[in-house]
């Protein structure tokens, strides 16, 4: 009788001390993420060409300590590494994790970031990013707005995302138990191949025909 009592109690116990996961991006080495820039109304007068309707970039994320994050658009603000270090100030975005665990809804949250700028007229201001934080998404999908400047040009974007950025010809490059090698994109994801004309930016810089991609809104689950 005490053997299953005390059972009883550790099982009870271990069930009401489980931590949710902590809040972490997918890393840099994971590839990025693919961001799907989404303009809300018109574009300002002669603006059409600078703020398109609707086009991507790929963005790396990097946790530091303290749950702070750092962001780079890595396609629009290329460096080499033959910049100055350190690099020009305003280059990489840092915001904060509002929690440091996932939250009851299972989702990471960060309210805003400081601006990123290539300090030639780009610059790119995100805020309220909410990620899908769960042990089978592990942040790898996010939403969040986006302002976006280009030269005398301002436009605000909704922003859809997905880690790792894979480059596609067809739905078989998305699929996760793709044989011999997976295409790393978690398996709960609803996504393929999408060569519309906003993969453009990203398709021409993997020199492919397209980049996967999510087929639903956010949240975009099987």
């Amino acid at each position: 009788m005490r053997t299953t009592l005390l059972s009883v109690l550790l099982l009870v116990t271990g069930c009401g001390s489980m931590v949710p996961p902590e809040c972490q991006m997918l890393p840099s080495a994971q590839g990025g993420y693919v961001l799907r820039f989404t303009r809300v109304g018109a574009a300002a007068p002669g603006c059409d060409t600078a703020t398109p309707t609707e086009t991507s970039d790929i963005w790396i994320f990097d946790t530091l300590a303290q749950s702070e994050v750092r962001v780079h658009a890595a396609l629009s603000m290329p460096y080499t590494g033959n910049e100055p270090d350190p690099l020009p100030a305003g280059l990489i975005g840092a915001g904060r994790f509002t929690q440091r665990e996932v939250d009851s809804a299972g989702h990471c949250n960060i309210d805003s970031f400081t601006a990123m700028s290539d300090g030639s007229g780009l610059s790119y201001e995100m805020r309220n990013l909410e990620a899908l934080g769960g042990a089978a998404t592990q942040n790898a999908e996010f939403k969040a707005e986006v302002t976006m400047t280009v030269g005398a040009c301002t436009a605000e974007y909704t922003v859809q995302a997905l880690s790792p950025a894979v480059a596609c010809e067809s739905d078989e490059d998305c699929d996760p138990f793709k044989q011999p090698f997976s295409s790393g994109i978690f398996s709960t994801f609803d996504q393929g191949c999408k060569t519309d004309p906003w993969t453009a930016p990203v398709a021409t810089f993997f020199e492919s025909s397209g980049v996967c991609f999510f087929n639903q809104p956010y949240p975009s689950l099987k």
